[in-house]
């Protein structure tokens, strides 16, 4: 009978050492998942941090509420139809202001150089949707030409606005209408 109970007692060892083997790898398995979640939020968090989801859905990068220039003036945020722009689905354009006056570029208030005002307005640096909207306070047209085109060159779309017609609008939609 002892041969018996040797076996016996064998046979509970060996089951409890796989028992602990399944635990380990278990534990392995879990540690595992855990770190390449890990892994895989930091590797998020950095792409945030980086701007690598400008608007690819994900939820980060801009896409909030409008919080303005940090000027006083906020930015314009217009629908655009079909028929105003080439392509044909509408698209929500944000416009930023850019005042030309004489010769001088005046941007969120503060006069800046044609290089400048290219560098803001480069595609890197902002949103494809944003529209320079170009207000021509009695501008040279030297000036005026030299903006235009090097926003052309970049490929950012622009209206160009006289500051007489702008506050003629305003100032008639600012005016009770007389019945």
């Amino acid at each position: 009978m002892s041969i018996e109970k040797e076996v016996e007692k064998m046979y509970r060892e060996d089951a409890e050492k796989q028992k602990k083997n399944q635990k380990k790898k278990k534990n392995g398995r879990m540690a595992t998942i855990i770190v390449l979640i890990l892994i895989l939020i930091l590797a998020l968090l950095l792409a945030k941090v980086l701007g690598l989801f400008g608007g690819s859905g994900f939820g980060f990068g801009g896409g909030g509420k409008d919080e303005g220039s940090g000027d006083g003036s906020p930015e314009r945020s217009v629908t655009v139809s079909a028929e105003e722009e080439s392509t044909a689905s509408e698209a929500e354009k944000v416009f930023d202001n850019v005042k030309v006056s004489g010769s001088t570029y005046l941007y969120k208030g503060s006069e800046i150089s044609l290089e400048d005002l290219v560098d803001t307005f480069s595609m890197e640096k902002m949103n494809k949707d944003v529209v320079a909207l170009i207000e021509d306070d009695n501008a040279t047209q030297d000036t005026m030409e030299e903006l235009t085109k090097a926003l052309d060159e970049m490929g950012r779309e622009y209206v160009i606005e006289d500051a007489a017609s702008a506050e003629n609008a305003e100032e008639s939609a600012a005016e009770p209408a007389v019945g």
